[in-house]
């Protein structure tokens, strides 16, 4: 199946939207290790901080907010760490097989995939306490992050729709 962007090994933007994905948990990470060898980090605003705030609030909202339940239960900054890494993991390769399968099947994937990025969006608009948890700029970057990763899956769904038109006309 083709959708979307055509690179040159062929990657969809579903595809690259679980790239992206995957991507945003590595801040969280990399400013966790930076910590563990240098806690100053912790004291001030730095390059890693902000990656931080940013990696953050690109997350999907469920996640970071598992994130953040895991650390008050565990207060393990590794656990925490591991659990977002894992998740990046199993998400890409699970996505990279559904993705990949049967027709109908893959657009029914793009299609949830599409509903849980808005319904993320709704709860990113919605004015909840926890909006601005990381600053008014981290959450325009999150908000436009995620706005940009339901184009690329949106993108793939009108790429097949008009592909599906195209191969109707003899």
């Amino acid at each position: 199946m083709r959708f979307g962007i055509d690179l040159r090994d062929r990657l969809t933007g579903s595809e690259l939207y679980v790239r992206i994905f995957q991507l945003t948990a590595l801040p969280a990470v990399l400013y966790v290790i930076v910590a563990c060898v240098y806690p100053a980090v912790y004291s001030s605003t730095n390059v890693f901080s902000v990656l931080f705030d940013l990696g953050m609030s690109a997350l999907p909202r469920w996640e970071a907010f598992a994130a953040s339940r895991l650390y008050r239960i565990t207060h393990s900054e590794a656990l925490v760490c591991a659990a977002l890494l894992i998740v990046a993991l199993a998400f890409g390769l699970a996505a990279g097989r559904l993705l990949k399968g049967r027709h109908g099947k893959a657009r029914a994937v793009r299609v949830v995939l599409a509903v849980l990025i808005a319904a993320d969006l709704v709860i990113r608009v919605l004015p909840l306490p926890f909006r601005f948890s990381f600053g008014i700029p981290a959450a325009v970057f999150g908000f436009a992050v995620r706005l940009g990763c339901l184009a690329l899956v949106l993108g793939d769904l009108l790429a097949d729709r008009r592909n599906a038109g195209e191969e109707r006309q003899p």
